[in-house]
């Protein structure tokens, strides 16, 4: 059965929106776009038809750094625990995302986990691959890790984890440290994204395999008006940036300054999500820390930053506030990463041969309905 959805405030892509148009979606997938004419007369006798009353329809978000929600982290999620995560995401539009595992682990762990993932397929949002956050990071900057957990960079480690997996996409490496250059080599001949972060990296330390930065102005050096920091990096708008838009990781002011200064076809969101993501206020365990989710900030015992509780939902609402466009949303929460990571030509527009999957949002990003692979998501 086909499926014409009318009468939307479609954003098409980073340029073009229809301010009233129509989608016809079959087998999954867009099979039209176009504005309201009266091709619509003709189509809703042999459609299911769904009028949005002009609701603002994106395509589906997709969070690239994550390490989980719903009391669940993707280090030791058990299936049912894992389908609970990508629940949670699907109903707050997070139609795609890589899990994240964290510099928690040890590399034994890290290698079960990668195994255990291995044959994981999700039954709501949908899972894309594996974002390894270390082990290869610096103690001087090891957020709310444990630094006798992180390794100095060896190619032989990093060989166990392409063993143990076919679905790491991206990995996050201190590029200042002795041997990385043999890291980032091995991982750019194997296809995988590589993110400096967990850093005191400056710009000599960056070889042509440096993809990006993890997590903007978090875990690295500051901007300085001397040294070439990631930071001062990131605006040569050369590299893609993780950016954390709560309001909370990066002071709005900063924001403002990121958005008016960096490509925007170089910015990424990312939520950075905890355990406590969708949660009510408590404690949760993350991280060996006993973390505590007060409003819209997640600690540990000791006061510092222990990932976010916001969604990519939550994030695109500050930049909308500080005067994003839709269609600077757009690429900011979604095709830029389906874009970096080569999965553009299935997901990130809404244009022909695509999947549906789409968010149906009130003006103000206010959430209505979630549809992934022409199906609606039900609480």
């Amino acid at each position: 059965m086909k499926s014409l959805l009318k009468h939307g405030h479609l954003i098409i892509d980073g340029n073009r929106e229809f301010l009233d148009g129509a989608v016809l979606i079959e087998d999954g997938r867009i099979a039209e776009v176009f504005p309201q004419t009266d091709r619509i007369r003709d189509l809703s006798e042999d459609c299911e038809v769904t009028d949005l009353c002009g609701s603002l329809v994106m395509p589906g978000f997709f969070d690239t750094h994550t390490h989980g929600a719903a009391g669940s982290v993707f280090d030791s999620a058990d299936p049912k625990g894992m389908d609970e995560i990508s629940r949670r995401f699907a109903l707050d539009g997070t139609t795609s995302f890589l899990a994240t595992l964290s510099y928690d682990l040890d590399t034994e762990g890290f290698c079960t986990r990668l195994k255990e993932l291995e044959d994981y397929r999700s039954p709501y949002s949908r899972f894309e691959g594996i974002h390894m956050e270390g082990p290869f990071l610096s103690p001087a900057y090891a957020g709310a890790g444990d630094p006798n957990r992180f390794l100095d960079p060896d190619p032989e480690t990093a060989e166990k984890f392409l063993n143990a997996s076919s679905h790491i996409r991206q990995m996050t490496v201190a590029c200042e440290r002795e041997g990385a250059s043999k890291i980032t080599s091995l991982l750019h001949r194997n296809g995988i994204r590589v993110m400096c972060g967990h850093s005191a990296a400056v710009y000599e330390d960056l070889d042509e395999n440096v993809d990006g930065f993890t997590h903007l102005f978090n875990a690295m050096r500051g901007l300085h008006h001397r040294d070439k920091t990631l930071v001062n990096c990131a605006f040569m708008n050369r590299w893609y940036c993780e950016v954390i838009t709560d309001g909370i990781h990066i002071d709005r002011n900063v924001l403002k300054l990121i958005l008016d200064q960096i490509d925007r076809d170089r910015i990424i969101l990312i939520s950075d999500s905890s355990p406590a993501r969708g949660m009510p206020d408590g404690e949760y365990p993350f991280l060996s820390h006993r973390c505590i989710r007060k409003g819209d900030a997640f600690l540990t015992e000791d006061g510092h930053l222990a990932g976010s509780v916001a969604s990519i939902l939550d994030e695109i609402k500050v930049l909308y506030e500080l005067g994003a466009k839709y269609t600077d949303l757009l690429l900011y929460s979604s095709l830029n990463a389906f874009r970096f990571y080569g999965l553009d030509q299935r997901f990130g527009t809404i244009e022909k041969g695509k999947y549906a999957d789409l968010v149906f949002l009130s003006d103000d990003l206010e959430m209505k309905k979630v549809m992934i692979g022409g199906n609606w998501i039900h609480e």
